[in-house]
C-alpha cells in the first residue's frame, strides 16, 4: 500500500471511500461476516474473465452496453430492484458463485497512475471497519507497528489478484471491440403465465461473426485463453435465464 493521492470514483455499490492510512486507523479492525445488502436491488454485477468457469454454472454472462462499461457482468435478476440472490438478511443464495466485486466490499485497491503501487480504500459505511476499542470482536487490521496484521494481508492480497483479474479482462474487452464481437441483445422470459417481460441494456457475443476470425486471430484466442472465455460466455446464456426464472418465480410465488 502507498499513501493515498487523489480521491477515486466511488464503485459500484459503494457509499463513499475513506483512505486506509495505518496512522490514522493503527486501532482498527475489521468485524462481522461477509454481508451483500448493498447488492439487493442489484440485477447485474461486474466480473472479471478468471471468474468465467466457477460464474457461468450460475448466471447468465454478458457484456454492458457500448460506451458505459466494457467489463463483463453477471445477470443476477430478470426485474429491476430485486437481486434474486441475497436475501432479507444480506446472504447470498446457498451454493452460488459470489462475484469477487462483491466479495472484496468493504474494501478497494486504487492503482497508481504508473500502475507500479496502489492506494489502499474501505467504505466508512459498511460500518465493518471499526475502532477496536468499540468492538472488541474486530480483528486488528496493523500491529503495534503500523504494518498489516494477518487479516488486512489477505485483503490486499485478494485486492491485487482482483486488480491482476481486471487487466486481463481489460485486454479480452479490447480484442472484442476491436473486432466489433459485441452486438446489442434483449431476453424475453414470461415471469407468470401470460406476462412476459423483457430485459435489455446489454450486449453479447456474435458468434456468426466470431466464427469468421481469421485462422490466426483465432489459433492466437486460443492460446491466449479468449476461446474458452466465449465459449463459456455462450453456455452460460443458452442455460442460466431459465435458471433466473426458477428462482424468480420460487421467490415471487
Amino acid at each position: 500500500m502507498t499513501q493515498a493521492n487523489a480521491q477515486p470514483a466511488v464503485p459500484m455499490f459503494y457509499s463513499g471511500l475513506t483512505a486506509l492510512d495505518p496512522a490514522l486507523h493503527l486501532g482498527w479492525g475489521l468485524r462481522g461476516q461477509a454481508n451483500f445488502s448493498t447488492a439487493a436491488a442489484a440485477n447485474a454485477v461486474p466480473l472479471g474473465v478468471g471468474e468465467f468457469w466457477h460464474a457461468s454454472a450460475h448466471y447468465p454472462i454478458v457484456f454492458g452496453p457500448a460506451g458505459v462499461t466494457g467489463f463483463p457482468i453477471a445477470i443476477t435478476a430478470l426485474v429491476e430492484g430485486r437481486n434474486l440472490f441475497v436475501d432479507a438478511a444480506g446472504q447470498w443464495l446457498p451454493d452460488s458463485y459470489v462475484p469477487a466485486w462483491l466479495r472484496r466490499y468493504p474494501f478497494w485497491m486504487q492503482p497508481d497512475p504508473d500502475g507500479q503501487n496502489a492506494s489502499f480504500w474501505f467504505d466508512p459505511h459498511a460500518q465493518q471497519v471499526v475502532p477496536l476499542h468499540e468492538y472488541a470482536d474486530a480483528r486488528p487490521l496493523f500491529d503495534y507497528q503500523g504494518n498489516p496484521n494477518q487479516a488486512l494481508a489477505q485483503i490486499v492480497q485478494f485486492c491485487q489478484q482482483c486488480q491482476n483479474d481486471a487487466n486481463h479482462t481489460y485486454a479480452f474487452m479490447q480484442a472484442l471491440e476491436q473486432h466489433r464481437l459485441l452486438v446489442d441483445r434483449q431476453a424475453t422470459v414470461e415471469l407468470s403465465a401470460g406476462q412476459p417481460y423483457s430485459l435489455g441494456g446489454f450486449r453479447m457475443v456474435d458468434m456468426e461473426a466470431y466464427h469468421r476470425l481469421p485462422d490466426a486471430v483465432l489459433g492466437s484466442w486460443v492460446r491466449k485463453g479468449w476461446a474458452s472465455l466465449v465459449a463459456l460466455h455462450h453456455m452460460s446464456v443458452q442455460q442460466n435465464w431459465q435458471r433466473l426464472l426458477a428462482l424468480h418465480r420460487s421467490q415471487n410465488g
